[in-house]
């Protein structure tokens, strides 16, 4: 059992960040011309804010989902709605290309087209480059069920999508040695990619499936732990910052995957596995921005590890640490981590959490990608499932899926520290939070 490692008060210390002159020059010079451009951006550009929806139904059904577009004020932190599209859609992730001009979705269910069986869907849309309204462009199937996650490739040449897999099992009979067997069959976690284009969405190019396994230990578990598990669950799939590379988080195995991304295609050659600890589950992973580290949440323990990416495409652990207080939660509830993200300055790392419903926020030891935390914040809601940064990193958004809004936190840029600031935004039941400027 990991201690508590900081307390909910307002006067812990921010630790000292170890950075070499060299790196401070570095980091001076990148931090004026991030400056610069943030300047030129908002003279001449305007902030959006895109925000999926759940439908309201099981599994997908219902109505009430979607994609929500917001003008984003940048000098209180508000948001106004301007319009939304496809309520029928369970958009769970979406993803931005780099220019802006296309946002794709994740139709989180299992039954696409109203075909049982027939998996998710990755939805494309075109941004409108005057009022960011969307259009549906394509819709092709996600080659898994559930797609829990999607991100575009740095160059805009794919995308790659995460299939969840639901929890249950179906029963099949089979013969063994000549005796009649029952086996439980789940349904294949996988990572598709799909190329891309200015008008559409091309059908998969590759899929790498899961290799079907239990967690360890997982025969001796109960409850939740026994059920997500039971087999593999792809929950997240990112693109490192050059675009050579992709990790994807299995949680219900305890794995994490490393690919190479081939132009031939595209398609995945797999580089490496890592075998977290057992009831781990990884879930969502991060980046820093420019250093070889990879930061990922743990959904069941309750904790964010630090990786260090090596030349051969390999993770090398560095540490774990809690994103929780160790107080009790409400009733009925557990704490869950959901969703990671990395300052656009590479100095902070937040972490939110479901059922203490908090953001945990780290800084970063840049010479060894060591995380300290100093500070934990409640998200005035129930059950953050995701949040994000703004582009110049001066905000964070949380969306608290139960409590139906979205929420704005002001990030003090030298210490990383968040203070809520009133600004409140209802959306049912928010999911993925994006930002472009257009």
């Amino acid at each position: 059992m990991m201690r508590p490692f900081y307390n909910l008060h307002p006067g812990a210390l921010v630790p000292n960040i170890k950075v070499s002159r060299r790196d401070f020059i570095a980091m001076s010079g990148a931090v004026a011309i991030e400056a610069a451009i943030g300047h030129a951006q908002k003279s001449e550009k305007r902030l959006y804010a895109f925000v999926s929806s759940w439908t309201s139904g099981p599994n997908g059904g219902g109505d009430g989902g979607g994609i929500h577009v917001f003008s984003f004020d940048e000098e209180d932190g508000s948001l106004r709605l301007l319009s939304s599209i496809a309520p029928e859609l369970n958009a769970g992730y979406i993803c931005l290309s780099p220019d802006g001009k296309q946002l794709y979705s994740t139709d989180e269910r299992k039954d696409a087209g109203h075909q049982p069986g027939a998996g998710g869907a990755v939805v494309a849309f075109e941004v409108d480059p005057t009022t960011a309204a969307l259009k549906r462009l394509d819709t092709v199937p996600s080659m898994g069920a559930f797609p829990a996650f999607i991100s575009v490739a740095p160059d805009a040449s794919c995308v790659a999508v995460a299939n969840h897999g639901s929890y249950d099992a179906t029963t099949r009979v089979v013969q063994e040695a000549g005796r009649p067997e029952v086996q439980r069959l789940y349904d294949d976690a996988s990572v598709a990619l799909f190329p891309t284009g200015k008008d559409q969405l091309s059908p998969a190019s590759d899929v790498a499936v899961f290799a079907q396994q239990h967690a360890k230990g997982w025969e001796h578990e109960t409850g939740l732990d026994s059920i997500f598990q039971a087999s593999p669950h792809a929950h997240s799939v990112n693109f490192d910052p050059a675009g050579r590379h992709l990790l994807a988080c299995d949680k219900g195995a305890d794995r994490i995957y490393v690919y190479r991304l081939e132009e031939n295609g595209p398609r995945l050659k797999q580089l490496s596995v890592f075998d977290a600890p057992p009831g781990t589950a990884p879930r969502h992973s991060a980046f820093h921005p420019n250093r070889p580290y990879v930061f990922v949440i743990n959904e069941l323990m309750a904790t964010m590890s630090s990786y260090r990416i090596t030349p051969p495409g390999a993770l090398e652990f560095i540490q774990t640490v809690p994103t929780v207080s160790g107080n009790a939660v409400p009733s009925g509830k557990r704490n869950m981590p959901s969703d990671v993200h990395v300052h656009p300055s590479g100095r902070f790392v937040y972490g939110s959490t479901r059922g203490e419903d908090s953001i945990a926020s780290f800084s970063v030891d840049l010479e060894t990608g060591r995380l300290s935390p100093f500070e934990l914040v409640s998200t005035l809601g129930s059950t953050p499932r995701g949040f994000n940064l703004s582009p110049d990193g001066r905000y964070l958004l949380v969306g608290n899926q139960d409590s139906n809004e979205v929420r704005t936190f002001r990030v003090d840029s030298d210490t990383g520290r968040l203070q809520p600031i009133g600004a409140k935004a209802e959306i049912p039941r928010p999911v993925c939070i994006k930002f472009s400027y257009l």
